[in-house]
């Protein structure tokens, strides 16, 4: 259901913007454990059966289960519009639900003891909204964990001074034009956020920050290319160990902080 205060303009894009993202996300669903998910399961807190999880962007569930065994919990939810069935399958909940209709999520108040919401907030429009709805359906003093590429990485400012398209910086849809990386994918992002940018709109809904650390995509990377098949040369392998080694602005950005209303 949509939001009734939204256009039939912009219900209508936000529609056709979670069609394209359900087909990128369908092709690829991340089932490898690289450092940023070895981190977001550092920082989830060990709370035992009785906590309740709500993974929004679960995709087909697999990460999902990673995140309910560090907790210890088996009640465990999800959101989102693609391989519903096989998260049904992998033991989560889910809710199939379009997060750029801007409507109320479908849970009640202080539901949860844990959200998190893994590379899903660069994809929807609505950013504000989702993240006042993390805060209304974690319960009081609860913990939420959001992971977003970082805008301001090293990476992308350095590509941008060379006259290259950074990943996840995108001008179409169906090409990634100016890239320095031709097998590049799609991601279908829509949303930017710098560091500054990410912990200012969690705090504006009433967050207090507990942690907020940075991960490079190297360990990611490394992981895709095996498993797509690809062999990666040693020089290259150097040269990604020696900037992320050195790298003070990584790719990605893990939020840990807690729920207050």
């Amino acid at each position: 259901m949509a939001d009734p205060t939204s256009s039939p303009a912009e219900a209508a894009a936000g529609s056709a913007l979670t069609d394209d993202n359900r087909k990128i996300w369908e092709q690829s669903p991340q089932h490898f454990v690289d450092r940023r998910v070895e981190m977001i399961l550092e920082m989830l807190p060990k709370l035992g059966a009785d906590a309740s999880l709500l993974d929004i962007g679960c995709l087909d569930g697999e990460l999902t289960r990673h995140y309910a065994d560090a907790i210890g919990t088996n009640k465990v939810s999800g959101i989102d519009v693609a391989l519903s069935e096989r998260a049904r399958e992998n033991g989560v909940e889910v809710s199939v639900f379009d997060l750029n209709e801007r409507a109320p999520l479908p849970h009640a108040d202080a539901t949860f003891d844990v959200v998190v919401c893994i590379e899903t907030l660069e994809h929807v429009y609505p950013t504000d909204h989702l993240v006042a709805e993390i805060q209304r359906v974690l319960k009081p003093g609860g913990t939420a964990i959001i992971d977003v590429p970082r805008l301001d990485s090293l990476l992308n400012i350095g590509l941008l001074a060379f006259g290259f398209q950074p990943p996840g910086i995108e001008c179409s849809r169906q090409r990634r034009y100016g890239s320095i990386n031709e097998d590049s994918v799609i991601t279908g992002h829509v949303a930017y956020f710098t560091r500054r940018a990410l912990l200012e709109m969690l705090e504006h809904a009433g967050f207090r920050i507990l942690e907020a650390k940075q991960v490079g995509q190297r360990s990611g990377w490394l992981l895709l290319q095996e498993a797509q098949g690809r062999r990666v040369s040693l020089p290259v392998r150097f040269a990604w160990w020696l900037y992320d080694t050195v790298s003070p602005k990584k790719e990605y950005l893990v939020v840990k902080a807690q729920g207050t209303a």
